[in-house]
């Protein structure tokens, strides 16, 4: 089984580079993605499914055994991530047909697309630094080309911000592996948790440890390193921005969850202030942020990076309870706001604009919209039976369980800000009266079915919630029991 490791990698590569040979035939190209899109499910969940029965897999590179040769590794937080990946994936890439009208668009995004799928999922199951790093790299390029790919002058103007924050990120980043592996000789993850664990006190582990603090933040749109996002969000193509959002800036948090669950775990409470005060400063300026705007993307763009702050909140935690409901935050904030943004490009296509003083009326243009856009608005807004009701009860609870209670104040004040600017979007999109001009064309059923499927996810997770709160309970104790991590990939302790 542990074999199962590389297919979420091997076949999105794979895929991408068939998907090249086949850019002058279209129908070949539909069945090769829908048949890998579905293998990368598949094999995902059978995994995730094979990690919660047996534990923790390893897969040796080569028959290179740990620390020498490349590790694949899959927990339960990998699992779920890559899952999640799954569905996100292949709900944009549903929607890209019906979005990308130009033949010579969909053959060049499709394989553009799958390159960053493969480097996504080789960062959630990589078990050494460097090759995260590669992975980060892999991500970067693809998200670029497939940014600029139409040609448009905002898209060129955002993929420069785009490769200036990845260029400085990587710098960065290079810096930290480099110190780290000078300190520990090693960059095996595993390894690094005995090596670094006798230092803890160290004054060079501590730094290397902000720098991967500001790494990861950076990558995760976390304060003060949000700039790039809303800009990024608002040109790329809707699918894109529904990764972006969806699961992409989630790859930052993943990576801080790893390293402080696994590399810098006696370094937790060193550094908790610190996140718990970023992730407080991250939702409130992202909620600000989204009240002021009028571009529906450009404001859900800042309540991503809003989000991200609740998540980091339960991730500064550092407890199980505060670990399983960050993750479920994960997962249901995936779900909702890739559902909000394949709507937003919906308004995109029927109108050429996303500001929603160009729309209007949409519960009489098409009630089918309208729904999926309101089951969006409340889910995000954290209203019952959704499951972002369920993502902030359960993250709340943790924080009064720890006697967190700042944070936990911040959250419902930012949780009302939230709604306020949820409800007068829908508003002004929904009710207010029909826009001047052009009458409103009625969206595609091409589009509106992976939004509608996105849509009921959310409801699901929230009528649904204990078994996927299980897991995630699974998944934060593994976290929080490093040695199984090690002793699956070293062997011993």
């Amino acid at each position: 089984m542990t074999h199962l490791l590389v297919l979420p990698i091997l076949i999105p590569l794979g895929t991408a580079i068939v998907l090249l040979l086949l850019r002058a035939n279209p129908m070949g190209r539909r069945i090769v993605i829908g048949i890998s899109g579905l293998s990368i499910l598949v094999a995902d969940i059978v995994l995730l499914t094979s990690i919660y029965q047996k534990g923790i897999h390893s897969y040796q590179v080569g028959g290179w055994s740990a620390p020498f040769g490349i590790v694949m590794v899959g927990d339960l937080l990998s699992g779920i991530m890559l899952v999640l990946a799954s569905v996100i994936s292949l709900s944009a890439l549903s929607y890209s047909f019906g979005y990308l009208k130009k033949e010579a668009q969909q053959a060049l995004f499709h394989p553009l697309f799958f390159f960053m799928w493969a480097g996504t999922n080789g960062a959630f199951l990589t078990g050494d630094i460097f090759n995260l790093f590669v992975m980060f790299e892999v991500m970067l390029m693809s998200i670029y080309a497939l940014l600029v790919m139409l040609g448009e002058k905002k898209q060129i103007e955002a993929g420069f911000k785009l490769i200036s924050m990845g260029l400085f990120t990587s710098a960065l980043f290079l810096a930290a592996a480099g110190g780290i592996y000078a300190f520990a000789g090693t960059l095996n993850m595993a390894d690094l948790a005995l090596k670094i664990k006798p230092h803890v006190d160290h004054p060079l582990v501590s730094a290397i440890a902000m720098m991967f603090i500001g790494v990861f933040g950076l990558k995760a749109a976390m304060m003060p390193f949000h700039f790039w996002l809303p800009d990024v969000h608002s040109a790329a193509p809707t699918p894109i921005s529904a990764m972006l959002s969806g699961i992409l800036i989630k790859v930052g948090v993943y990576a801080i969850i790893r390293v402080f669950c696994l590399i810098f775990v006696d370094l937790q409470g060193y550094f908790q202030g610190f996140i718990l005060t970023m992730a407080c400063i991250t939702m409130f300026v992202g909620a600000l942020g989204a009240v002021a705007q009028t571009d529906i993307k450009r404001l859900l763009a800042y309540s991503s990076v809003s989000q991200i702050g609740y998540i980091l909140m339960g991730v500064g935690f550092f407890t199980v309870g505060g670990m399983s409901a960050a993750l479920f935050y994960i997962i249901s904030h995936g779900v909702i706001k890739s559902s909000l943004f394949l709507a937003a490009g919906i308004l995109k296509k029927m109108r050429g604009s996303t500001e929603m003083s160009d729309h209007g009326d949409m519960i009489n243009t098409s009630p089918a919209f309208t729904t999926i856009f309101f089951i969006g608005v409340i889910s995000l807004g954290g209203i019952p039976p959704s499951g972002g009701f369920f993502m902030k009860f359960q993250l709340i609870k943790a924080g009064l369980d720890g006697a967190f209670y700042i944070p936990v104040i911040v959250a419902f004040m930012v949780s009302l800000m939230t709604l306020f600017y949820l409800f007068r979007s829908w508003q002004k999109i929904c009710l207010s009266g029909p826009p001047q001009g052009n009458p409103l064309a009625r969206p595609s059923v091409k589009l509106l079915i992976p939004v509608g499927i996105l849509a009921m996810l959310c409801l699901v997770l929230g009528l649904a919630a204990s078994p996927v709160s299980g897991l995630t309970q699974a998944a934060a104790e593994q976290l929080f029991s490093p040695e199984l991590y090690i002793r699956a990939v070293m062997g011993a302790m």
